[in-house]
This record gives C-alpha cells, sequence and structure tokens, in this order.
C-alpha cells in the first residue's frame, strides 16, 4: 500500500490539457478547469476503464458571432440576460467493463 504521500489521482485529461484544450476561455486563452479523476483505488480495483474522456464542446452550446464566437454560451454576461447555457463546457468519461 502506498503511503498518503505516494497516492497520485489518475487523470485522464491531462494529455488535452497540454494540447490547449478547454473548458472555458478567458481572456482569449482556454483553460481545462472542470475535470475528472480517478483515485488510484478504483484504478486498480474495479472492473471498469476508461475508453474516452473529452470536453462536450458542440455548436449549440457555443456562441455563434461576435467578440466571443467559440466560447461556451453563457446565461448573462455583466448582468445581461443570454438565454445561454454556462460558461463552462462540460466534460465526460465513457467508462467499459473489463472481461473476466
Amino acid at each position: 500500500m502506498k503511503s498518503k504521500e505516494e497516492v497520485f489521482f489518475h487523470n485522464p485529461m491531462l494529455a488535452m490539457a497540454k494540447k490547449g484544450v478547454g473548458s472555458l476561455a478567458y481572456r482569449d486563452r482556454w483553460h481545462l478547469f472542470d475535470q475528472i479523476l480517478f483515485s488510484p483505488n478504483w484504478h486498480e480495483d474495479s472492473s471498469l476503464f476508461v475508453i474516452k474522456t473529452a470536453v462536450y464542446s458542440p455548436a449549440k452550446l457555443r456562441t455563434l458571432r461576435g467578440r466571443f464566437q467559440g466560447y461556451p454560451f453563457r446565461t448573462t454576461i455583466k448582468g445581461n440576460r443570454l438565454e445561454g447555457f454556462s460558461d463552462h463546457f462540460p466534460v465526460y468519461s465513457i467508462l467499459g467493463e473489463k472481461k473476466d
């Protein structure tokens, strides 16, 4: 068993972050603020495995035009209601089950 100092979470989003993929944009720079982490115990003991982890950013969740084109379609900006969804794109993981 690892000591508390040696425990590391498995971050399937690390490669995306290094490539500049983001779940929110701030000052024209993408940040992967929203992440999914798996504990070492889950990763070692589970019958499940990660097939895919991604940022969900289809066109319907993006701002279509203007200064913030391509950014998440926000609910509000500076008190003005935009009827959008969020200032962050959702993230997800698809899991598979190991077969014995």
